[in-house]
């Protein structure tokens, strides 16, 4: 079933993922600013299974600075991932389900990777 929209025929889990979303109008530019999203992604996983880890032989201090960064960043990377998400779907980008069920694959190892950390600093 469907409806109509802004002139735009609906189905009914398109119209659930916009409203979870909180999305009303398309635009086709949306998916313009997605870069900056992966080059943050990029940089985290960077920092936190390369140059972290690399360095906390010769600092002694990766549980006290690198769990910490690595928290923020990953909670940046969460943010990230949701906001281009939404412009995916303001794009009504053909195949936003597929990168929907991908971002869902990523932001539930965003979590597990958070609750790793947060419980490798409260240990």
């Amino acid at each position: 079933m469907s409806t109509k929209s802004a002139g735009v025929s609906r189905s009914v889990p398109d119209r659930i993922a916009r409203q979870l979303l909180r999305l009303e109008e398309t635009s086709p530019r949306a998916l313009m600013p997605i870069k900056g999203s992966l080059l943050i992604s990029g940089i985290r996983c960077t920092l936190s299974y390369i140059v972290l880890p690399a360095l906390a032989p010769l600092i002694g201090l990766y549980d006290w600075v690198g769990r910490p960064i690595s928290i923020v960043l990953t909670l940046a990377a969460i943010v990230l991932a949701v906001i281009s998400l939404r412009r995916v779907w303001a794009a009504d980008w053909k195949y936003r389900w597929p990168y929907t069920a991908f971002s869902a694959v990523v932001l539930t190892l965003l979590c597990i990777v958070i609750l790793v950390d947060v419980r490798g600093v409260m240990a």
